[in-house]
């Protein structure tokens, strides 16, 4: 079947997409050859690409796989193979929707639970609390326990929730986590119930009702990596001289001094280095708020170095580019994450607790309260907005604060 026009012209725009991200002419070919097949089946079912679903998709690559072992017999011998059908479509569909797979919505069932779920989000930007992170953390975990409620009537169903509803929703949700983990759950559950309280949809406020699971002598206390081994990964890494190793380099001395987010590092633009007055923006993901840092010689080195040598070619304005095509920003925090257990792993060090970019902010933090910076400092710089989350942090530094008796936050003697 020939390519409608308006295929024809979606897939030349992709052949440039492609080309302008420094792909290989052997992977823009296998995924125009993909694409091409993709469109012309989606054009026998009057599907739009603008419209595609990730259902639509898991049933073309079935169908395809079905058409293989017609032609050849059998299915084909290598996983790679489905890989290479998927890859090219995720990324014309990424470039055609703007953002692939498209985002889940908080809850199962929008038409009985979206308006509940609409008013609560709004409510949360209104108190001006919340990032927008946070906002749809605090709605995703709202919808899974409306997920779990009958929805043929939610006005009564809400009415007529109970304490004991709730702890076995509790029960079956928190089930294998740490109890951090299940703590935060138990937090943002009591901010949705007392949100359907002052909204007039439960008749009482259960959220005092919901028990929190019991936290032991310091088992809140975050592990961070020890000084020696903060030195030794810069160290490593700045005797690179790869462009990878460039790029790396000045990532981890981003994270190591500033106490960064791994999502700050990412979205990091070339308008937020000034030069001239040598300092840095950071913009804080969960918070939204801006800080103005001083941009520190070593920092400023290692930036320079990757932006002058390392840096390849591109229309982005984000600092941080991938190594390998599709050149542009860095898409994904757990790139971050990969990046620094590897080098972690190389160097021998299994660091307790957490492994990815945060083990550096808590390791900052913890040295600069060591070094006897003020706590509110120390929030600005980390863009904690409540003294609470900053004091988290205090108790890294456990063993200084006993040796001069001062007390450890959130902990009893």
């Amino acid at each position: 079947m020939a390519l409608h026009p308006d295929d024809a012209l979606r897939l030349d725009r992709f052949q440039q997409h492609l080309i302008a991200g420094a792909f290989s002419r052997t992977r823009i070919g296998d995924h125009l050859d993909h694409v091409e097949r993709f469109l012309v089946r989606l054009r026998a079912r009057d599907i739009a690409p603008e419209r595609v679903t990730e259902v639509d998709v898991a049933r073309y690559l079935r169908a395809e796989r079905r058409r293989f072992r017609v032609r050849h017999g059998d299915g084909p011998r290598s996983a790679s193979w489905a890989q290479r059908e998927a890859m090219g479509i995720h990324r014309f569909l990424a470039h055609v929707q703007g953002r692939w797979p498209p985002p889940r919505p908080w809850v199962t069932d929008e038409a009985a639970w979206g308006p509940v779920l609409t008013d609560y989000a709004q409510h949360l930007r209104e108190d001006g609390v919340l990032g927008t992170a946070s906002v749809a953390l605090q709605c995703a975990d709202a919808g899974r326990l409306l997920d779990t409620l009958p929805s043929a009537d939610p006005r009564r169903t809400l009415v007529e929730l109970t304490v004991l509803v709730l702890d076995r929703y509790l029960r079956e949700r928190s089930a294998g986590m740490a109890r951090a983990t299940a703590r935060g759950q138990v937090v943002r559950l009591r901010r949705f119930l007392a949100f359907l309280h002052s909204a007039g949809l439960v008749p009482r406020d259960l959220a005092g009702s919901v028990l929190a699971p019991t936290r032991y002598r310091s088992e809140g206390i975050p592990r961070a990596l020890a000084p020696e081994h903060v030195d030794a990964l810069l160290a490593a890494a700045r005797r690179e001289r790869s462009s990878t190793g460039r790029r790396d380099y000045a990532m981890l001395m981003l994270l190591a001094t500033y106490g960064m987010r791994a999502k700050e590092v990412r979205h990091l633009r070339l308008d937020d280095l000034d030069w001239r007055n040598e300092r840095l923006r950071i913009r804080h993901a969960k918070t939204g708020h801006v800080t103005w840092v001083p941009l520190l010689a070593d920092v400023g080195d290692a930036m320079l170095a990757y932006l002058r040598h390392a840096r390849p070619t591109c229309a982005d304005r984000e600092v941080f580019i991938r190594a390998t095509p599709p050149r542009g920003p860095i898409a994904t925090s757990s790139a971050l994450n990969a990046m620094l257990r590897r080098r972690l792993a190389a160097l021998g060090l299994v660091p307790l607790g957490k492994h990815g970019p945060h083990a550096l902010r808590h390791a900052r933090a913890a040295s600069l309260q060591r070094a006897g910076v003020p706590l509110k400092t120390i929030g600005d710089l980390l863009g904690h907005r409540s003294f609470s989350s900053t004091a988290e942090y205090l108790k890294l530094a456990e063993p200084e604060l006993r040796a001069i008796a001062l007390p450890l936050p959130g902990v009893s003697a």
